[in-house]
């Protein structure tokens, strides 16, 4: 990220929270410029059935950003990672 808003906001959760593990959750993309961490929301729906009417179970998805969610910076590659591809 562009940012160190991800090592920032882990860190308070992580004091918080008193769990050594806790982590944003995240997808990493894979694009032939390098590597890119992409925090994500979860996303709960209903899907439409046919006649349209809403099933009654809920589905999840996630849904990632393209600007950091806490400072605003665009998400850029991750220059960590493709120096060591290059090494």
């Amino acid at each position: 990220m562009a940012c160190n808003c991800r090592e920032q906001i882990t860190k308070m959760i992580r004091e918080q929270l008193g769990d050594p593990l806790a982590n944003i959750r995240g997808v990493i993309c894979f694009g032939k410029d390098g590597v890119q961490f992409k925090p994500t929301v979860a996303i709960t729906y209903r899907k439409k059935k046919k006649d349209g009417s809403f099933c009654k179970a809920q589905s999840e998805m996630e849904l990632s950003y393209e600007y950091c969610p806490f400072c605003g910076r665009k998400i850029e590659e991750d220059k960590e990672f493709k120096k060591e591809d290059k090494q």
